[in-house]
């Protein structure tokens, strides 16, 4: 309708703000910005970067800005960048002019003075911008004077998961830097312009998705800063701003919810009013304990495998994908989520987890009976729910695939979310058909490792971690590995090595299909009253296929050092072909000339270790603990740094050949 297109451009246009060096009108300008939470505003970092008089770039904002609110310039602070003010300003050669690089080039201002302002409506959705018609807002510079700037662009693709272009409808002129986009068919910001092209119409702009990143950023000026989670933290402080605007009885001009109540293209069973309403509950909410909650909540509703890049963070972001189910029943989708999430949280805050749930249940009574039926069985268990009580875990398998001398050389690594036997998600594979070497996938697993994990980790629980690798490698620390450290928004103090935080386990990625020795020693194992050690020993022969076939029902077998190579190889080959599905060893050269008193150390340690865990079941989590004691340099803790654990469970194999190569045969 175009009087609530007039009025959601001029809602735009009261949100746009101008940057200054200062806080006063004779300040310097420097670009726009985006009013999007009490006091909070959103600029590029870019913006608040500038040259000396020899081109080179330099931190400009240290010492405060300006923010033009209506028609007043109110002081405030710069709190956070992305990227880092360092990461912005050095590398540059005088006069580069590359701010397309910089990513994602958003910064947050803190207003230090009070001033009554409105917000923008950030968009929830996580798709990128399906309209194909926006406008552009901001401030620009003519001669002396400033003025508002507005223009309608296309959308015309994407540049990876967080940016996008801007057609060439119209040329963005210096200064709109910062400001916002906004969707006028659904009365939406969508995102940040970016920069617009040099002697030509369009530019970029940042999707909102982008903000996610905040999650581990240090803030600049601390006493200002959002808290721990600072991008939990502004959403929330959004959506109450507009819940409470909403339910003001007051006479005045229409809100954003409003606005976008009368436009023709907001349709569905959804409506404006119920978003409004929903989101600002969940921000009353405590914030999810991981990534991963989120993650499971929403394919909870749409299904497995439903959920990719960019990863859900905060409740709205879940919220932000239920717009289409496959199924078309929006209504229902939505429901669902906010009665799975009320569930969630009950423990922590009773009082708001009801609110949000006695908000879905008077939604849920249009439904039709069948679908009340299906909200009132949630708390059923479904498949695989052995797998889902333990919680989740993620498989990273490296298979060889070309073997030179009987040692494999290249290999093609996989990902996988298991969530029970029955649902496997593979998340990431190994592109290059020829397979790399073996340290090269080492290093390519890591931050697909990182994105799974962040998919997987349950409410309060991290999840396992399954290396299946050839035995020749079983000597790779893989519990030693922090996956992640090198991404955007992660935590800038040391990480803790991964076999300290979750339990960190070794496969046999060779063992497909699985050997009827296999099934039967686990069998044998599962069923024993107690774990004993079994001392083989790692620079000699050990005692060969039969003896180890017909050990102990509990038996362990314990290696006093590698078995990557020589003699303990041929020993650990025999342990894996007599069907044992669990194994220690130390991960660290044999004495040559036999077993010493290290030895004796290690394998006292390893007994007292299986007595302690009970029982196969309990192993992954007693191995974990003994390496976050050693880590923390507990007196007394055994060297767990170099302990190593095969824990290869018969009633999970592996899912089969990978990638369609089967592995070369020992």
């Amino acid at each position: 309708m175009p009087e609530a297109e007039g009025r959601l451009r001029e809602l735009a246009r009261e949100v746009t703000v101008a940057v200054h060096a200062a806080p006063h009108e004779e300040a310097e300008f420097w670009g726009s910005g985006l009013l999007v939470a009490p006091r909070w505003v959103l600029t590029c970092a870019h913006v608040l970067v500038r040259r000396d008089s020899l081109g080179r770039r330099h931190w400009a904002a240290g010492d405060g800005v300006g923010v033009r609110v209506g028609g007043r310039v109110v002081p405030g602070a710069v709190v956070y960048t992305l990227p880092s003010p360092d990461a912005i300003t050095h590398g540059w050669d005088p006069g580069d002019d590359r701010e397309f690089e910089i990513f994602p080039d958003l910064a947050l201002i803190r207003l230090t003075a009070p001033v009554e302002h409105g917000c923008a409506w950030l968009s929830d959705r996580a798709v990128p911008p399906v309209t194909r018609t926006v406008a552009a807002l901001g401030w620009r510079r003519t001669r002396d004077e400033l003025w508002t700037w507005d223009g309608t662009c296309d959308v015309v693709g994407n540049d990876g998961v967080h940016v996008f272009r801007l057609g060439p409808d119209s040329e963005i002129p210096a200064g709109v830097s910062g400001s916002l986009v906004v969707d006028l068919a659904h009365g939406r910001v969508i995102g940040v312009v970016k920069a617009r092209r040099r002697n030509r119409d369009g530019g970029k702009a940042v999707r909102l998705t982008a903000l996610r990143g905040l999650a581990g950023a240090r803030p600049l000026v601390p006493e200002l800063s959002l808290g721990p989670d600072p991008y939990q933290q502004l959403v929330r402080e959004h959506d109450r701003w507009h819940f409470a605007q909403q339910r003001l009885l007051r006479a005045g001009r229409s809100t954003w919810i409003d606005v976008q109540g009368r436009l023709d293209t907001v349709i569905g069973e959804w409506t404006p009013y119920d978003r409004a309403e929903a989101l600002g509950l969940l921000a009353e909410l405590p914030p999810p304990r991981s990534t991963g909650v989120v993650q499971r909540l929403v394919e909870r509703v749409l299904g497995p495998g439903t959920v990719r890049d960019p990863l859900p963070v905060a409740w709205r972001d879940g919220h932000g994908l239920l717009y289409e189910p496959e199924s078309g029943k929006q209504l229902l989708a939505f429901v669902t989520y906010l009665l799975l999430v009320a569930r969630e949280v009950q423990g922590q805050d009773a009082l708001a987890a009801g609110e949000l749930r006695d908000f879905a249940t008077r939604r849920a009574m249009s439904l039709p009976a069948p679908d009340r039926t299906r909200l009132a069985g949630l708390d059923v268990p479904g498949p695989g729910a052995r797998r889902s009580e333990q919680g989740s875990s993620v498989l990273v398998a490296l298979a060889p695939v070309v073997w030179e001398e009987n040692r494999p050389v290249r290999f093609r690594w996989e990902i996988q979310l298991v969530r029970s036997a029955h649902d496997r998600q593979i998340t990431t594979v190994c592109d290059q058909r020829d397979g790399v070497a073996f340290d090269e996938a080492v290093a390519q697993v890591q931050e697909p490792l990182a994105l799974a994990l962040d998919r997987a980790d349950e409410s309060g629980r991290p999840a396992t971690v399954e290396v299946a690798l050839p035995v020749h490698h079983f000597d790779t620390a893989v519990h030693l590995w922090v996956p992640g450290t090198g991404l955007p928004g992660r935590p800038h103090r040391p990480a803790r090595p991964m076999g300290t935080r979750r339990p960190v386990v070794l496969r046999d990625v060779e063992r497909v299909p699985p050997p009827p020795e296999w099934r039967e020693r686990w069998r044998l194992l599962t069923g024993a009253g107690r774990l004993t050690a079994l001392p083989l020993p790692a620079g000699g022969h050990g005692p060969g296929y039969e003896e180890l076939r017909h050990a102990e029902a509990g038996a362990v077998p314990v290696l006093c050092g590698r078995v990557g190579g020589g003699a303990a190889l041929e020993t650990m080959m025999d342990v894996l072909d007599a069907g044992h599905g669990v194994a220690l060893w130390l991960g660290a050269p044999h004495p040559p000339d036999g077993c010493g008193t290290d030895c004796d150390t290690f394998r006292r340690a390893a007994a007292a270790l299986l007595e302690r865990a009970g029982g196969p079941a309990g192993l992954p989590e007693a191995v974990r603990a003994s390496r976050a004691e050693a880590h923390d340099h507990r007196p007394g803790a055994m060297d767990a740094a170099r302990l190593m654990l095969l824990y290869d469970d018969a009633d999970l194999p592996l899912p089969g050949s990978w990638a369609g190569d089967l592995p070369a045969p020992r």
